[in-house]
C-alpha cells in the first residue's frame, strides 16, 4: 500500500479515537448535575475547600443544604409536573396531525420514550443518566480535582 495512504488511514484513526475519547470523557465528568444527585457534600467540600471553613461553619453549611432540601424537592416536583402537562399537551397535538397507522406507531413510540425517561428519573429527567445513587464524592470528582478545581456546576 502507498505510504500515503497509511498516513492517511492512521491519521483519520487517531481523529476518531481523539473524537470518541474525548466524548466519553465529557459524558463522565458532566453526567450528572450536582443538584439532581441529591448530595450537597460535594458542594460543602468544595467550600471548604476555596473558603477554609473552620469545622464549625462546615457543620453550619450543611445544616443550611438540608434545612433548604424540602423546598428544593417541593421545587423539583412541581417543575416536573408541569413538565409531564407540556408533554401529554404536545402528543395530544402530534396525535391529532397522524393517522391511525401512524398514531399507533407514535404511542409506541411515546411509551418507550416514558419507560427511558423513567428508568432515568433521577428528579430532574435529565437524558442518559444511569439508574442508581449517584457516584461517591459527587459529580466530576475524578475530572476535576485538586484545590484550584471546581465541580461542573460550580462553574
Amino acid at each position: 500500500m502507498n505510504n500515503t495512504i497509511k498516513t492517511t488511514i492512521v491519521f483519520v484513526v487517531g481523529i476518531l479515537l481523539g473524537v470518541a475519547g474525548t466524548g466519553l470523557y465529557i459524558h463522565h465528568c458532566f453526567a450528572r448535575s450536582w443538584i439532581n444527585s441529591g448530595n450537597h457534600n460535594h458542594a460543602v467540600d468544595m467550600l471548604d475547600s476555596k473558603l477554609s471553613l473552620t469545622p464549625d461553619e462546615k457543620t453550619k453549611i450543611e445544616k443550611v443544604f438540608d434545612d433548604n432540601a424540602p423546598a428544593v424537592e417541593a421545587v423539583r416536583l412541581e417543575t416536573n409536573a408541569k413538565l409531564q402537562t407540556v408533554r401529554d399537551k404536545t402528543s395530544t397535538q402530534i396525535r391529532l396531525l397522524l393517522t391511525s397507522d401512524q398514531q399507533q406507531k407514535f404511542d409506541a413510540l411515546k411509551a418507550e420514550w416514558d419507560k427511558k425517561r423513567n428508568a432515568n428519573d433521577k428528579g430532574w429527567h435529565i437524558p442518559g443518566l444511569p439508574p442508581g445513587p449517584p457516584p461517591p464524592g459527587g459529580p466530576g470528582t475524578m475530572c476535576f480535582s485538586g484545590p484550584n478545581s471546581a465541580t461542573p456546576a460550580s462553574k
